[in-house]
């Protein structure tokens, strides 16, 4: 079946698509509508563009996204593709429209409009009674006005001040290092670490006998091979029995070359002390290549090797320094800790302890004789810090729970003081005192006051609302107009025109 494909312009309208179709004498025609804007949207464009379509013999489709232009067509039984591939996939014809031919309608007849009559002119009724209904009518009218105005116009304001108490509450707050969050009276609590080092010293106290002089003596050496010999100063003697004592010679001395000669030499002991105080002949060695050409003896004893008392190292004076050492680490550590904490957090002085010792070092053992002992000791510390801010909020959930329901709490009036002293448990958590201080106010509900008072005179709603309520001050209430309080003297009458103002944010509305 042929077909004319006509497609649309933007500014197309009834007539210029009317001239488009001409007098086309294919059977079918597809009218494709533009992409951008719109064109032949009414109803009617379409319906008489069927109708031409449908004097000149040929069925009409249209080709368009357009929803309007779609919804119109399936109304007046128009096919509608989304493409030209759509039209051609399948087998359509338009619906036939009726071209009636137009009927001219008849004129009205001429109609003279009357006022209509009242509907008192056909009763018997005199034009006195009828002016009294009017009357009673008018008098009806304003009085509902002046009722009204009477029930509009009047307003009042109650200003009430809500009673306020203080309150004071102690809560018990516990930091837990092992906890992650605030629960019930329980903060978590930081571990802070720090390390510090210091060296003392304290004189020793512990008596020890040490040696002060050294003994001395004489020895006579023989020769036992016959050649000279040369006795060098400070050749190294000692004895052979018990414990070997050492003694030195003082001077030199020349042995001559004959078997047996002899010659005498002062000694004197090596180390100071009552060790070297010897018997005679105890001294009978000789150190070194010496010994295989001579021979010596001391011929009488040696003297003069003496001991005096001095200061040893004990273990008490150890202890105590470090007890010292200890003790000026832990204010240092406490310092240190304290530069560690972030901003808004406080320690618990108590909780700083010992964790280990890093590094202890003793200038002197344990009798050893010195006048000082020295100890260089490095130790790691840890304390336990806390949020001030949330040991705040556990002091405010507590004295918000305590307050009834009757009052509310005014935040702007809480104040916390906490004890410095704290207590580390067993389980390492650490237990302070918060003391919380505020101020509560009596809870007046608005709408009851309206209801309490609307209506009444001024003074009986001053007494009552004094006398029901808890208030700070008496009751403020102001009626405007002026002259309305001259005339009636009472509240109104509406609850909308009572306007109760709260001296205070806390107080429900």
């Amino acid at each position: 079946m042929k077909e004319q494909i006509l497609h649309l312009d933007p500014h197309d309208d009834f007539n210029s698509a009317r001239d488009k179709m001409g007098w086309t004498q294919t059977q079918r025609v597809l009218l494709v509508w533009p992409k951008q804007g719109q064109v032949l949207a009414r109803r009617l464009d379409l319906l008489l563009l069927h109708r031409h379509a449908y004097r000149l013999g040929a069925h009409l489709a249209l080709i368009t996204t357009d929803l309007i232009v779609r919804e119109h067509a399936r109304d007046l039984g128009l096919p509608v593709f989304p493409s030209l591939g759509a039209s051609r996939r399948v087998k359509w014809r338009s619906r036939p429209v009726r071209l009636a031919p137009a009927r001219p309608h008849p004129a009205p007849e001429a109609v003279t409009l009357r006022p209509p009559k009242p509907f008192y002119s056909e009763w018997p009724i005199p034009r006195w009674a009828v002016w009294m209904f009017k009357s009673l009518f008018l008098i009806i009218g304003l009085g509902a006005l002046v009722t009204l105005a009477l029930a509009l116009l009047p307003s009042a304001t109650l200003t009430l001040t809500p009673a306020v108490r203080p309150i004071t509450l102690s809560v018990e707050v516990v930091a837990d290092p092992e906890a992650t969050q605030i629960v019930a009276s329980v903060i978590p609590a930081r571990t802070v670490y720090a390390e510090v080092e210091a060296t003392g010293q304290i004189a020793t106290t512990g008596l020890k006998d040490v040696p002060s002089a050294s003994a001395t003596g004489s020895v006579i050496f023989t020769n036992l091979v016959g050649t000279s010999a040369t006795i060098p100063q400070g050749t190294g003697l000692r004895t052979t029995s018990g414990a070997a004592i050492r003694f030195v010679t003082t001077q030199a001395a020349t042995l001559e070359a004959r078997l047996g000669a002899t010659v005498e030499v002062p000694i004197k002991a090596e180390d100071p002390g009552l060790a070297g105080n010897v018997a005679a002949t105890q001294i009978n060695a000789i150190d070194g290549p010496l010994g295989l050409q001579l021979a010596v003896i001391n011929p009488t004893a040696t003297t003069g090797g003496t001991v005096s008392q001095g200061y040893a190292v004990t273990r008490a004076d150890q202890q105590q320094l470090r007890a010292q050492l200890l003790e000026q680490l832990n204010q240092t550590a406490l310092g240190t800790i304290e530069a560690q904490l972030q901003p808004g957090e406080f320690l618990a002085n108590d909780s700083v302890a010992l964790a280990e010792v890093v590094a202890e070092s003793y200038s002197n053992s344990v009798g050893e004789v010195t006048n000082i002992i020295t100890l260089t000791l490095r130790i790691a510390t840890t304390g336990l810090s806390m949020s001030d801010a949330e040991a705040r909020q556990v002091a405010q959930d507590a004295l918000a729970a305590a307050v009834p329901t009757s009052e509310s709490l005014l935040p702007t009036q809480t104040q916390f003081e906490r004890d410095p002293a704290t207590r580390l448990d067993a389980e390492g958590r650490v237990h302070f005192t918060l003391t919380v201080t505020g101020a509560t106010q009596a809870v007046i509900d608005a709408n009851a006051v309206r209801q309490m008072v609307v209506g009444q005179s001024i003074s009986e709603a001053y007494y009552q609302l004094n006398g029901a309520l808890p208030l700070a001050a008496p009751p403020d209430i102001v009626v405007s107009p002026a002259w309305y309080v001259e005339w009636y003297n009472r509240l109104p009458w509406l609850t909308f025109r009572l306007n109760v103002m709260l001296l205070s944010e806390s107080v429900v509305e």
